[in-house]
């Protein structure tokens, strides 16, 4: 009989072959351990993990590709997709953009940024969303809570204003409703649904693939807009700066939102409720 701890030490080891080397989803166990790792893990698990992998990801997004790309000369802006503006995607519309790639993989998971104060109406919340939100702008924990009609789950995580672009863009936004933001506020709340309670480890596994690699496909979708540029950046393994027009490609990008979120996911997973 397999016991609780030998079920984590299985878990774990299946999870480090996606997270530390990420591809795909690992194979499960054979014979009598496939029972063990067939665990009812809980939903929670696995947004939190979801989420961990992309907080890094507009992290790595804001701070080393948006304020730096600033400096070396680079232009974000919101109407990036436009075919004629050499620029690239606002942080929130990067994350919009890893939203759009996990709905193109089909994904049982769906990220949403939404706002008590959005600069776009349709962001705003709606229901538990709003009572929810108010008192996670208070301690800033977590929000876990099932929207029984549309027969989800849900989660809402803190969104911090980490940089002063996203300060500087939503107070100086005409459309925005507020215009005294700081650094350090709760700007908003990104949220996550998953449409069953508990799941699989398989599922989990998979599920943090989806978000992975919506995460490089958003990025390579600003890589390939780059190189249409009349003066495209350099694409190599190194990161703007001031004097240094250039952008990592998919790969390093990519290692450093894995390396700023892998042990965290293990440690998430372990930690199962």
């Amino acid at each position: 009989m397999i016991d609780a701890k030998t079920t984590a030490a299985l878990l774990l080891a299946s999870l480090a072959a996606i997270y530390l080397v990420v591809t795909a989803p690992a194979p499960l166990p054979d014979g009598e351990t496939v029972q063990a790792a067939r665990v009812g893990v809980p939903v929670r698990t696995l947004l939190d993990a979801a989420n961990t992998a992309n907080a890094a990801a507009r992290k790595v997004f804001t701070e080393r590709i948006v304020s730096r790309g600033q400096e070396a000369g680079l232009v974000f802006a919101e109407d990036w997709l436009r075919p004629e503006r050499e620029a690239g995607p606002l942080p929130a519309l990067f994350l919009r953009s890893v939203a759009a790639q996990l709905q193109e993989q089909r994904s049982p998971l769906a990220l949403f940024l939404g706002s008590d104060s959005p600069i776009n109406p349709s962001n705003g919340f709606k229901g538990e969303q709003v009572r929810s939100f108010i008192v996670l702008k208070q301690d800033r924990k977590p929000r876990y809570f099932e929207m029984a009609d549309l027969g989800i789950q849900v989660a809402l995580y803190a969104d911090v204003a980490v940089a002063a672009g996203c300060v500087s863009c939503h107070n100086g936004h005409p459309k925005s409703p507020k215009h005294d933001w700081v650094l350090g506020d709760v700007m908003g709340a990104a949220t996550w649904t998953y449409p069953r309670s508990t799941m699989s480890d398989r599922d989990l596994r998979i599920g943090v693939a989806q978000v992975y690699d919506a995460i490089e496909r958003a990025y390579r979708a600003y890589l390939d807009k780059s190189r249409r540029f009349a003066e495209p950046p350099s694409i190599g393994s190194g990161w703007p700066e001031k004097g240094q027009r250039r952008l990592p490609d998919a790969d390093t990008f990519m290692a450093a939102v894995k390396e700023a979120s892998a042990m965290a996911i293990l440690n998430i997973a372990v930690l199962l409720q």
